[in-house]
């Protein structure tokens, strides 16, 4: 049977809508380790995003969302993780968008072969998303960082063997999920 708030979260809830610094300090103090957790990479946005959390919760408090099934912090926490996630999402696309526009702008191009090159990348973008989080990490560390296998290998703090079974791993899934996106494409055409 759930009974609402617990009588403390229900007391930085209020403080919170009042407008009490100490409320609003107690929220930062769940909000902000989430947002700075490596995950997310999202130093450069801290301050855009703990006040998009603010704003969330605080439409979220007025309109009664939160019931008490959890701790007032565990409901903080993971609206933040939501919010850092739609955040990495939201700037996925820009790269994405970023990317194809400089990738697709050559006005001496054929406009087949630039349809061609949009579709290929698009593709790439699938396989990447569709790996595992080991194997993204892997091929940023490659592709973006530009490192080498033994740099990886420091900077993953496993052995030089590791890094090259994991890659060699990583790159037969991302032949096979290519293989099994073109077909699915070309089935589609």
């Amino acid at each position: 049977m759930v009974r609402g708030p617990r009588p403390a979260d229900r007391e930085i809830i209020q403080g919170f809508l009042a407008g009490s610094p100490r409320a609003l300090g107690a929220l930062d103090g769940w909000i902000l380790p989430v947002i700075r957790h490596r995950t997310w990479s999202l130093s450069d946005v801290e301050e855009d995003l703990l006040q998009e959390v603010r704003m969330k919760l605080l439409k979220l408090f007025e309109s009664g969302a939160f019931r008490g099934d959890s701790s007032l912090k565990t409901y903080v926490r993971s609206t933040t993780k939501y919010t850092c996630l739609d955040a990495v999402r939201r700037a996925r696309v820009g790269e994405t968008e970023e990317l194809e526009e400089e990738l697709f702008t050559s006005p001496f191009d054929n406009p087949v072969e630039n349809l061609d090159r949009r579709e290929s990348v698009r593709l790439c973008y699938r396989v990447l998303r569709g790996l595992p989080d080991g194997c993204r990490r892997l091929f940023e560390l490659i592709l973006e960082q530009g490192l080498d296998y033994q740099a990886m290998a420091g900077e993953l703090e496993i052995t030089l063997g590791t890094v090259k079974s994991r890659l060699s791993r990583c790159r037969d899934r991302a032949v096979i999920l290519r293989a099994r996106l073109s077909v699915g494409r070309l089935e589609s055409k």
